[in-house]
């Protein structure tokens, strides 16, 4: 895995950042518990790395998108690419906004979350499903593919580690870990003395992320469960934000008022 890859997807290493090549499986639980963990690493490190986020282009990913879709229109890998174009944070922003009313009951997705979620992200909506059907969403997904068999990924979540050493490779890490082990390498490879960003009070990150599960929470936060669930009652009784309980798990949302995931 040497620097040449960084030509393929248009990057530009910076000194003191750690550039992450960040490949996921949208309809993998364990891409899924990936997440908060990508969300933290982000809010944490701010300013010293930057995340691509790459829908692994396999064709076992690509036939789980197509089997959760009834059309081109609501199939996640080329939408997700559409999106991208208009720009890296509003596809990561349309990403979340899907998986939120996907994941929670484990529905297909339709066209309707598709338009919904693009209106949410900011994105040119009829842009967006102009570029959902062009051959060049096709393209960007087979120039993906080259850049995760040259990575040799054969495990999702997988993460892939530049430093702004040009000389440097990079360092994989397939499967989903502790926090720790991830800033650890983004440490190392930075080689300085870093003060990580606060993390945001619980209900300002409920709010930038729409519709957040009590695992993600517990992930970002590392609170004792009966700790995070006494705050969180705290918010339900100021009315600050809902519970909903689904056959997957306990999510809590603001009660009113859409967020806008600007800057994530």
């Amino acid at each position: 895995m040497d620097r040449t890859l960084y030509d393929a997807l248009s990057l530009e290493p910076a000194e003191h950042t750690v550039e992450i090549f960040y490949f996921f499986d949208p309809f993998s639980e364990e891409c899924l518990q990936m997440e908060p963990i990508i969300n933290k690493l982000l809010i944490e490190y701010k300013g010293h790395i930057t995340i691509k986020k790459i829908l692994a282009p396999s064709l076992s990913v690509l036939t789980k998108c197509q089997a959760q879709s009834t059309n081109d229109l609501d199939n996640i890998a080329l939408a997700y690419k559409a999106a991208e174009i208009q720009g890296r944070n509003k596809a990561r922003a349309f990403m979340r906004y899907v998986l939120n009313r996907i994941s929670p009951t484990r529905t297909l997705c339709t066209f309707e979350h598709m338009k919904e979620a693009a209106e949410l992200s900011g994105l040119d909506v009829h842009s967006f499903f102009q570029d959902v059907k062009s051959k060049q969403v096709k393209a960007l997904l087979k120039r993906d593919l080259a850049v995760y068999r040259e990575m040799d990924v054969e495990e999702l979540p997988a993460m892939v580690f530049f430093s702004g050493d040009v000389h440097e490779e990079g360092i994989k890490v397939e499967g989903i870990y502790p926090y720790h082990i991830y800033t650890y390498i983004i440490n190392e490879l930075l080689d300085i003395r870093l003060m990580k960003h606060p993390l945001p009070a619980i209900h300002e990150y409920i709010e930038t992320y729409e519709m957040v599960s009590f695992y993600e929470l517990k992930t970002v936060f590392e609170w004792r469960s009966g700790l995070l669930l006494n705050e969180l009652k705290k918010l339900r009784l100021k009315n600050l934000v809902e519970e909903i309980n689904t056959e997957n798990g306990t999510y809590y949302q603001i009660r009113s008022g859409r967020p806008s995931l600007r800057g994530v």
